[in-house]
Order: C-alpha cells, then sequence, then structure tokens
C-alpha cells in the first residue's frame, strides 16, 4: 500500500465514524433543521437568554475574613490549652489515687497473711505445748507403774551419809 494513500483513508475513516456518531449532520437532514418555527427537535432562534453574565463581580475577601465561623461568645484563645492542663491534672491525681488505693490493699494483704501466719504459728506452739504435757504425763504415768511393779530398795545407810555431807560441804570436790 502507497504511503500517499494512508492519510487519505485515515480522513474518511474519521469523517465516516463522526456521521456515525451523530458528531456531523448531513446537509437536508430534518432533525436537525425545522427552521424558525419549531419544526425541528431544536428550536431557532428565540428570544430567552440561557445564559446571563451575574451582575455584581465579586472582588477579594477582606482581610480580616476566615472560611471558618466566629468563635463562641466568652471563648478565649488559650482555653484549649488549659483544658489540657486542668484533664492532665485530673488524669495524674486519678492515677495517683489508684496506685494510693492499690498500695493500701498490697499493705492490708500483707498485714492479713501477716496475722494469719501469726495465728497459725501460735496454734503450732500450744499443739506443741499440749503435746509435749501430755508426754510428760504418759512418761510419769509409765514410770509410777514400773515403780509399783518393781519397787526400788532404800538407800543403803553409807549412802545416806555420804549424801548429807555433801550437801553440808561448802567446798567444791575438785577431783
Amino acid at each position: 500500500m502507497p504511503l500517499s494513500r494512508l492519510p487519505l483513508r485515515i480522513a474518511m475513516a474519521g469523517v465516516l465514524g463522526s456521521l456515525l456518531a451523530g458528531c456531523v449532520a448531513v446537509p437536508g437532514d430534518g432533525y436537525y433543521e425545522g427552521g424558525g418555527g419549531g419544526g425541528g427537535y431544536y428550536p431557532g432562534t428565540s428570544s430567552v437568554t440561557v445564559y446571563e453574565q451575574p451582575g455584581v463581580i465579586y472582588g477579594a475577601p477582606p482581610v480580616g475574613w476566615r472560611n471558618y465561623p466566629a468563635p463562641p461568645v466568652g471563648w478565649r484563645e488559650e482555653a484549649w490549652r488549659e483544658r489540657q492542663w486542668r484533664e492532665f491534672r485530673e488524669r495524674d491525681a486519678y492515677q495517683r489515687r489508684e496506685m494510693d488505693r492499690r498500695r493500701d490493699a498490697q499493705r492490708w494483704e500483707a498485714d492479713r497473711q501477716r496475722e494469719q501466719l501469726q495465728r497459725d504459728a501460735d496454734r503450732q506452739r500450744e499443739q506443741q505445748q499440749r503435746d509435749a504435757e501430755r508426754r510428760r504425763d504418759m512418761d510419769r504415768r509409765a514410770w509410777e507403774q514400773r515403780q509399783q511393779q518393781y519397787p526400788q530398795p532404800a538407800p543403803r545407810a553409807d549412802m545416806r551419809d555420804l549424801l548429807e555431807r555433801r550437801r553440808s560441804d561448802p567446798r567444791p570436790d575438785w577431783r
């Protein structure tokens, strides 16, 4: 295909495409040409203006103009900082109260455990004393029973004199 025909073909394809799409009207088409009497879809010239230029042209806004509403009455510029500071103090006070409450609860729990351990130790000590007393009573009864079953002879007289002398002698025996 020679290069000289290619631009011609492209132009023809463009015209055919615009015709099919409705961008171009064929002369004598009644749909678009109705005359001024309203015979077609679009009426001819009319006295109604579709768009009119606004009467007032707005200039630049004044210097103090803002695009947000004015602050409410009684508003201070530093109010948000004061609010942040107040909330911080309240949070800090709450955290301190919570720490105090936890510390008091831990102290109370430690005291309760200490008292419980003290009571347990007292009970155990009393139980040991009762057991020791019961063993002494049992040993004493057993000794008394042995004494009744097997009475010991009376100590000899010479031993009695030796014991009496030892009790009355102020000098210690240094053998």
